[in-house]
């Protein structure tokens, strides 16, 4: 897949020719960093922590000595205070600062001589005055104005395929041995078997029952209460829970959680995708 760039956009161009934008990893860098607090939100100490970052790694990305102490503060107070100078810099966020020094220690705004008051404050503002930020503003507007379009209903079959990613992702996660959360294989169990993809007989339900039934149970058990308020609870639930065996909600979701692996277990058994399993005809 080629890839090129455009005005703050990676355009990844297809085998099939598509040509698919997407913000470039640059531009996102300073889409997040919008989202930090500004300068003049911000108190002083919170400031010169964050030029105080910056500085050291921009010291040590172009193989200077850092100053001593007395004189890098005085470096970070000098640029603080024009950071707090005009109202143009007090709007800028501190993420978009800490991003000026780091490519202008890249030199990406002109020739570099050297960290020093002027050096840093000419980044701030070649920084400010660039293309890259221009367009990621531009992109950030625009993400902005899709995020409150309203979006339209999916398809059945769109729904359909992404419970299919979904599922596909829940079975490799079971070969990797990552557990399925109960509720997750409830709910695709019930989805599988509704479609028939699942037929598991009579007796192999009830086995899935009675399984699940002790697990509850134990979950359930009284004795594993904390405090008295909690074992008061917990035993009027459970004497609800052995009246109703098998046949109980609980046990019943719990069961279908069960189904899944269990589908799973016979999926890994027979060497079968997913794919194949719900695309099969006969």
């Amino acid at each position: 897949m080629k890839e090129i760039q455009l005005k703050g956009y990676s355009q990844s161009i297809s085998v099939a020719g598509e040509i698919i934008s997407t913000p470039s990893i640059a531009c996102m860098e300073l889409i997040e960093a919008f989202k930090s607090p500004k300068i003049i939100a911000l108190p002083p100490y919170e400031i010169g922590n964050k030029l105080n970052d910056a500085l050291t790694k921009a010291y040590y990305h172009t193989g200077f000595k850092r100053p001593k102490t007395e004189e890098f503060l005085q470096l970070q107070i000098y640029l603080a205070e024009f950071l707090n100078s005009e109202k143009q810099y007090q709007a800028v966020s501190i993420d978009e600062v800490s991003i000026a020094i780091k490519r202008g220690s890249d030199r990406q705004y002109g020739d570099f001589f050297g960290i020093a008051p002027a050096t840093v404050t000419g980044w701030i503002r070649a920084y400010l005055l660039s293309d890259n930020r221009k367009d990621a503003k531009v992109i950030q507007l625009n993400i902005e104005e899709k995020s409150k379009e309203p979006k339209a209903e999916p398809t059945p079959q769109e729904q359909w395929d992404n419970f299919l990613v979904r599922l596909r992702v829940l079975y490799s996660n079971y070969l990797a041995g990552i557990p399925v959360q109960p509720v997750e294989a409830t709910f695709y169990f019930k989805i599988l078997r509704r479609s028939r993809i699942i037929n598991f007989d009579e007796e192999r339900r009830n086995k899935l029952k009675s399984k699940a039934f002790i697990e509850i149970k134990k979950e359930a058990n009284p004795k594993r209460a904390t405090s008295k308020d909690e074992k008061r609870r917990m035993t009027a639930a459970f004497e609800v829970l052995t009246a109703n065996a098998s046949e109980d909600p609980q046990v019943i979701s719990r069961a279908m959680a069960l189904g899944l692996i269990e589908w799973f277990d016979d999926l890994k058994e027979f060497g079968r995708t997913i794919d194949e399993a719900v695309n099969e005809e006969f």
